[in-house]
């Protein structure tokens, strides 16, 4: 029977980090493993436990295969698995882009299903078989019915490991855990900048946290002035401070920032959905407010929606500054502002500062 690493694991839904810790502290393979969805950081480090526990790359471990089924064959793929190797009798063998496989809807009989059932009820010793579906987005609706049929193709691999895009909380709960370990003191708002400027990709906040856990730094720890000294992407980035002067209706520092950011090519689309999501979630802390619950963003974890703490100052300073009906209005700005920045070859420069005119205007 498959186990599954993934949502549905137990009624209070683990987090990506608790499902890893399972995986890695059972400390024993199985036969073939299905990771199924988008999110690389995990499935990287799933991958990882497997080569070491393999000893993959090492001069008495397993040997590695890497087959894309794009190009070749799930029956090359299995060939691969039945095949002896010379020199060890442990093998890691991984068919990516296994999506591919899933014969069409109505389709009679497949001799590919057949193929992976029968391994799976004879697998051979010291193999494993991963199996990667990465091209589905788990979190799109459109795509549950595929998912849905990958799944049952793959039914006979023994643990499925289902991999959703990371949500704002477990990144920062991941940043965290990084920068714990790595020793590395750091200022709660810097840390949230870092990780806004290289837009959560995981991957490049470890390589950054890598390289400032080299330093050594004051009791205070990292600074905002020490991450635009070290990180490239931080002497340009300024959206942290952007979304602060907006909150404050700071209207002169926020053209200021404005024009920095346009002359270092700032992609505004992107980021004024990020800016207008933090407005969305001060209007709702306002409305729990209203409706008896209190203020804060704490109170947003009644209906499931964490806001991580670097992103929850910005929140409440907005919706302490903006009263619920202005905070419509803005919403109504950002709106129009994504509209315009869609158009074909818009003035972006102009879009922003008629934004931004909006909403550091008080009424």
């Amino acid at each position: 029977m498959s186990e599954c690493y993934g949502i549905g694991l137990n009624p209070r839904n683990p987090s990506p980090l608790d499902r890893f810790r399972k995986f890695r502290n059972k400390g024993k393979l199985a036969s073939g493993y299905l990771f199924l969805g988008s999110e690389p950081f995990y499935r990287d480090r799933w991958r990882k436990v497997i080569e070491t526990i393999l000893r993959v790359g090492q001069p008495d471990g397993a040997e590695k295969t890497v087959i894309d089924l794009k190009e070749k064959s799930l029956g090359l793929l299995i060939e691969e698995a039945r095949t002896l190797a010379l020199f060890t009798s442990d093998r890691l063998v991984i068919g990516r882009n296994a999506e591919q496989v899933i014969p069409r809807r109505g389709s009679k009989g497949s001799p590919e299903l057949d193929l992976i059932q029968g391994y799976f009820k004879d697998p051979e010793p010291g193999v494993v078989l991963v199996i990667e579906a990465v091209q589905l987005d788990l979190g799109d609706w459109k795509s549950k019915d595929r998912i849905k049929r990958v799944q049952e193709f793959f039914a006979a691999v023994p643990e499925h490991v289902e991999l959703p895009a990371l949500s704002d909380a477990d990144v920062e709960t991941v940043t965290r855990g990084l920068a714990k370990r790595l020793g590395l003191e750091i200022q709660t708002d810097v840390l949230g900048n870092l990780v806004d400027m290289l837009s959560g990709d995981l991957f490049r906040v470890e390589n950054e946290l890598k390289k400032l856990s080299i330093y050594s730094w004051d009791s205070g720890g990292l600074t905002p002035e020490e991450l635009q000294l070290l990180v490239p992407e931080a002497r340009h980035s300024g959206l942290f401070e952007f979304v602060n002067s907006l909150a404050e209706r700071n209207q002169r520092q926020a053209l200021l920032l404005l024009d920095t950011m346009s002359k270092e090519g700032m992609y505004w689309p992107l980021q004024l959905n990020l800016i207008a999501g933090l407005f969305r979630l001060a209007l709702a802390v306002k409305e729990l407010d209203r409706s008896g619950y209190g203020g804060g963003t704490s109170q947003l974890k009644r209906f499931d929606i964490h806001v991580p703490q670097f992103r929850a100052r910005q929140v409440e300073l907005v919706a302490s500054k903006f009263r619920k009906q202005e905070l419509r209005k803005a919403l109504i700005a950002f709106y129009e502002a994504d509209r315009d920045l869609r158009m074909v070859n818009p003035d972006e420069r102009i879009i922003m500062e008629m934004l931004v005119m909006k909403l550091t205007t008080v009424e």
